[in-house]
């Protein structure tokens, strides 16, 4: 059994005694904390009827399919998912930290619809916020964020058709080497005996044991070739002999 939003009252209706409408929930306009400022853009998703409408169409596909909407046990509601799910991503946390603010963050429990009267002491387990919050897919988060920037193109650029827009990027640090021709005859054999021994493994044909011995090895050509240098010494028998070094890894190398 699953409902979209359980507390809330309908049109006509009394709210229940420790519900605040999600509409009338008071959050600081001022306040630049990323909880604050996701629970506004939410606020505003429910006080628009029509989006709110469509995004209520879109979160109806987490129900798996079968299940019935009004027989049951009573699971949580579409909304209060969609509310962690939403904090989930945007403000990039676990479900550990997403259980402990659900449970004592007072301005959360206001959005989700919490009775803060009657279930003011109550708690939700761990797994059940797995379960639930784990339910908002990629992919329904993808079709919501277009209804949403959707809907605020609309509502900030009324008269403008074509939306243009700029993002940052974040640099992370990799382990990419500057390509030469050592370091890229490394990789393309280390790739190749990779592959090759899969493959083998795979189609059971012989003659492949000794994969990762021949990487080994030829990771210990690589770095050994890698720290020779040509000899500065001003005696030319001691540059050719070094030299002739060089030249005589190169060919075990290749």
């Amino acid at each position: 059994m699953r409902n979209f939003t359980s507390t809330q009252a309908e049109l006509g209706e009394n709210p229940l005694l420790g519900v605040t409408p999600i509409e009338q929930v008071r959050l600081d306009t001022y306040c630049r904390d990323e909880i604050t400022k996701t629970l506004r853009g939410l606020q505003e998703i429910y006080r628009n009827k029509v989006l709110l409408k469509e995004i209520q169409d879109v979160l109806s596909e987490l129900v798996p399919k079968g299940t019935s909407w009004n027989d049951g046990r009573k699971g949580m509601d579409l909304w209060v998912i969609f509310v962690l799910g939403t904090l989930r991503l945007s403000c990039n946390w676990d479900y550990d930290k997403l259980k402990s603010c659900y449970d004592y963050h007072h301005k959360i429990r206001e959005i989700c619809g919490v009775d803060l009267f009657c279930d003011v002491d109550i708690v939700t387990g761990r797994q059940t916020i797995h379960d639930n919050v784990s339910l908002f897919t990629k992919e329904i988060a993808n079709k919501i964020s277009k209804l949403v920037v959707a809907f605020s193109h609309e509502l900030l650029f009324p008269e403008e058709r074509e939306l243009h827009s700029r993002c940052d990027s974040f640099v992370f640090e990799t382990n990419v080497h500057f390509p030469t021709d050592l370091n890229l005859l490394k990789d393309s054999v280390r790739k190749v005996l990779s592959i090759g021994g899969k493959l083998a493994s795979s189609l059971k044909i012989t003659g492949w044991r000794e994969v990762k011995s021949q990487q080994k090895k030829f990771h210990s050509l690589y770095n050994k070739l890698s720290k020779m240098r040509h000899s500065n010494s001003k005696k030319e028998e001691r540059k050719e002999k070094r030299r002739l070094e060089i030249e005589e890894i190169i060919k075990d190398y290749l």
